[in-house]
């Protein structure tokens, strides 16, 4: 409650509660941090990807479990999980395009990627070309070149529960360069999630 306070003249006046000291402050603070908290705690365990065995043998588990729970790159052939979402990198091959038809920048190579994602999550899952990108030695351009000669190249899509889909993933680079393919999640994602080495 207001305190009333009057001075020697007679003048009434009202002292309110620093805001400090009101109910609605320290509710409002108790909210802000179990935002805060919550957000930090979840997020650390879901921005790890994680090796996915394709022999299930108990044994081969047990020994490389501790190296393969969570990394952050993966090789051609491997497969990556995150967020229940397995990502994987069949086969790269690189091509001069048509020169009838098209060709790639001076000092570079179509890369074509050769991927398959498969949904093992609970949810849908939707995917586009533009969640990845092709790194050149830092230099991250977009998968979603269109040259002749190449088919069958990942479209976006909806993909249900236990389902997968395989294309192609098409970009330039110099090919003697460091090359790499990011999956960022979404373009609005800061952070490399799976990261495959190509070469």
């Amino acid at each position: 409650m207001a305190k009333k306070i009057t001075d020697e003249n007679g003048n009434t006046y009202v002292q309110k509660k620093p805001f400090y000291k009101r109910v609605w402050f320290w509710i409002l603070a108790i909210i802000v941090i179990i935002l805060i908290s919550s957000l930090s705690g979840g997020s650390k365990s879901d921005d790890s990807a994680k090796k996915v065995d394709d022999n299930k043998t108990t044994k081969s588990a047990g020994s490389s479990s501790a190296k393969s729970q969570s990394q952050q790159t993966f090789k051609v052939g491997e497969t990556a999980e995150y967020k229940g979402v397995q990502f994987k990198v069949n086969k790269v091959d690189f091509s001069n395009g048509d020169p009838d038809v098209d060709t790639p920048d001076s000092g570079k190579q179509y890369v074509v990627m050769n991927v398959t994602i498969s949904n093992n999550g609970d949810d849908k899952y939707d995917y586009n070309p533009y969640d990845f990108k092709l790194d050149d030695n830092g230099n991250q351009t977009d998968t979603t070149e269109v040259t002749s000669g190449i088919k069958d190249t990942l479209n976006s899509g909806t993909l249900a529960k236990g389902a997968s889909v395989t294309g192609n993933l098409v970009g330039q680079a110099n090919t003697s360069d460091k090359l790499k393919l990011i999956y960022n999640g979404n373009i609005f994602s800061k952070k490399e999630h799976v990261v495959f080495e190509l070469n």
